[in-house]
């Protein structure tokens, strides 16, 4: 009976040597505001609703006061809760700002071109790069694309995706923390392990999260991620 609980140890070990390989990390990241419905054109007199996430130091979301501005209120101009409206042709830029607790701020912006017709434009397709962090095999490239006319999205793994299928239990998650699944969103058990393949995932926004994280679930380590840009 020992020597079985011993085997079992080694085994368990080697199993999370390799998971982790040389690839430990700590679960910090920098905060973040992210729009998550930025849009690149609109025209003048129309008025389209921004929104912004702020994501804090473990890559998860929070309530917090965004500071609205417009660098050429000629063009456009944002109120307090967001909404641009169009004023005149040409192009601004809009900003969000939030104060942290150290008094320190963080923004992001995004550019607006105003024109004379209406062309609202904003993000519906995204793309990353699958990479090992241990020293099992995974690599692969992806698109992340909305379906038309719903609040889902489509994941395409292409082509020259691999992975091992040594790899214990693992799963593919969403997350905006690429060293935890703390507040991440399970896709689901990663049964594919060569070439193309595709998820559907519902009721998620494309600019919901910024990773992909293969995790080595048994043992709760990451085995691999891909930003999404």
């Amino acid at each position: 009976m020992r020597k079985l609980q011993v085997t079992f140890i080694l085994i368990a070990t080697v199993f999370l040597y390799n998971c982790i390989g040389e690839d430990i990390r700590f679960d910090a990241v920098p905060e973040e505001i992210r729009f998550l419905n930025p849009v690149e054109s609109m025209a003048v007199s129309e008025t389209y609703q921004l929104k912004v996430t702020y994501f804090n130091n473990i890559g998860e979301p929070e309530e917090a006061n965004v500071i609205w501005s417009s660098d050429n209120t000629l063009v456009a101009s944002v109120n307090t809760s967001g909404l641009v409206t169009g004023i005149s042709e040409g192009t601004t830029t809009i900003r969000a700002k939030v104060i942290l607790n150290n008094n320190q701020a963080i923004e992001n912006a995004i550019n607006i071109n105003i024109t004379t017709e209406s062309v609202t434009q904003n993000t519906t397709i995204k793309t990353g790069t699958i990479a090992t962090t241990s020293s099992y095999l995974l690599q692969g490239t992806f698109t992340l694309s909305k379906i038309e006319n719903t609040n889902n999205l489509e994941l395409s793994i292409d082509s020259n995706y691999r992975a091992s299928t040594s790899l214990p239990g693992l799963y593919l998650y969403l997350s905006n923390n690429p060293n935890s699944i703390n507040g991440a969103y399970e896709v689901g058990a990663v049964s594919v392990f060569q070439g193309a393949h595709t998820y559907i995932i519902e009721n998620i926004g494309i600019n919901d999260f910024a990773y992909l994280l293969y995790w080595c679930k048994p043992f709760s380590v990451k085995v691999g991620d891909g930003k999404i840009n």
